[in-house]
C-alpha cells in the first residue's frame, strides 16, 4: 500500500477516490488525464477511458500510468457500456494496491449516471466519487450547449469545471463564459486553463464537503451523435488528406485517430475539433499501416467517407522512408 492510499484508511474512509473527468467532444479530457499521471503526487492510480466509438483512440494516448489503464468503448458508459465499467471497477477494487480511480467519460456522456451507478447501486463500500471534474472548450462554449444537451449536464453536474483552451478566446470571453456557467451551476469553482494547465491536487479532491447525493433521471439520448470508425490500408498523400480534412462536412463535430503520411517515418495523431485542427507525432507505441481515425457527429455517412478517406492513399513509391 502506498503512502497515499495509507492515508486515507488512517483518516477512516477505506474507500478508493474515483474522479470522473467529462467535458464534451474536443474540451481537452486526454490532456488533462496525462497531466494528473505525470505530476508528482505519489498516488499509484488506474485509469478507465470510454469512448463512443467502436474503435478506441484515448487510450493510446494515455501515458505514464502507474496503474491499469482499461478502455471501455462502443458506447457511453452513462448507458450502454455501464455493464463494462461495473466488471473494470469490480477488477480494480480488487487489487488493493491503488491509490485513487480516473474515469474519463466519452464527449457525449452524461456524468450523473455513472456517480448514481458507482456509489447508490454497485461500490457504496469499496468507492467514493471525489470529485466530477468537467472539461469546457471555451472556443466553443456556446456551440456546444446549443449543439448537445450533454453539453449542458456536464457543466451543471460538475464540482470544479475547467474551462481550457482560454489562449484561443478574446480576452473578454471567459468571464462571459463564467456568468453563462453560473446559470446552469452556481455552486462549483472555475478555473481558466490552458491545455488543462491545472495542479493535480485541485482537480483530485475537490468535492464539496456539503455536496448533497440526489438521483436523477437519466433520459438523455447524446442527442443523436453517431460515430463511424475510417480506416486506409496504405501510407496517405499529405496534401490529398489536408485537402480531404477541409471537406469533411459540418455535420462532423469531432475526428481523432492516427495517420501515417507518405516520407514520415512515425506515424502522426490527428484532431479536428470543428473547423480547427491540429497534428503532431504520435506516441512511440502507437503502429499504423495507413489511416485510423474516429469521426462523430450527425448524419454520418461512413461508406463516402471512407472512400474519400482511402483515396488520399499516397502513389506507388512514396512510401514510407
Amino acid at each position: 500500500m502506498t503512502a497515499a492510499a495509507a492515508t486515507a484508511n488512517a483518516a477512516g474512509s477505506g474507500a478508493l477516490p474515483v474522479t470522473i473527468l467529462t467535458g464534451f467532444l474536443g474540451a481537452g479530457k486526454t490532456t488533462l488525464v496525462n497531466r494528473l499521471l505525470s505530476a508528482p503526487h505519489g498516488r499509484r492510480l488506474a485509469v478507465l477511458v470510454n469512448e463512443f466509438g467502436a474503435v478506441g483512440i484515448d487510450a493510446e494516448l494515455i501515458v505514464g500510468a502507474a496503474g491499469p489503464v482499461v478502455e471501455l468503448a462502443n458506447g457511453c458508459i452513462c448507458c450502454a457500456t455501464q455493464g463494462d465499467l461495473y466488471r473494470a471497477l469490480a477488477g480494480i477494487c480488487a487489487r488493493g494496491d491503488l491509490d485513487g480511480v480516473l474515469v474519463e467519460t466519452s464527449g457525449l456522456a452524461d456524468p450523473a449516471p455513472i456517480e448514481e451507478g458507482i456509489v447508490a447501486r454497485r461500490f457504496p463500500r469499496e468507492l467514493r466519487v471525489d470529485a466530477i471534474v468537467t472539461v469546457i472548450d471555451a472556443a466553443n462554449f456556446d456551440d456546444n450547449l446549443e449543439r448537445a444537451e450533454a453539453a449542458y449536464h456536464q457543466i451543471a453536474r460538475g464540482d470544479l469545471l475547467l474551462v481550457n483552451k482560454v489562449d484561443l478566446v478574446d480576452p473578454t470571453a471567459p468571464r462571459q463564459i463564467a456568468r453563462g456557467i453560473r446559470t446552469l451551476n452556481h455552486g462549483a469553482r472555475i478555473i481558466d486553463c490552458v491545455s488543462c494547465a491545472v495542479p493535480a491536487d485541485v482537480v483530485m479532491g475537490t468535492r464539496r464537503l456539503d455536496a448533497g447525493f440526489h438521483l436523477h433521471r437519466h433520459d438523455h439520448g447524446h442527442d443523436d451523435f453517431q460515430s463511424a470508425v475510417l480506416c486506409a490500408a496504405a501510407p496517405l498523400d499529405a496534401e490529398r488528406f489536408d485537402a480531404w480534412l477541409d471537406t469533411l462536412p459540418t455535420s462532423i463535430y469531432r475526428a481523432k485517430g492516427f495517420v501515417r503520411l507518405a516520407g514520415v517515418e512515425r506515424p502522426l495523431l490527428v484532431h479536428v475539433v470543428g473547423t480547427r485542427r491540429s497534428v503532431e507525432l504520435a506516441p512511440a507505441q502507437v503502429e499504423t499501416a495507413g489511416a485510423r481515425l474516429v469521426v462523430i457527429g450527425h448524419d454520418l455517412q461512413a461508406a463516402p467517407l471512407e472512400a474519400g478517406l482511402r483515396a488520399c492513399t499516397a502513389m506507388a513509391g512514396e512510401g514510407v522512408r
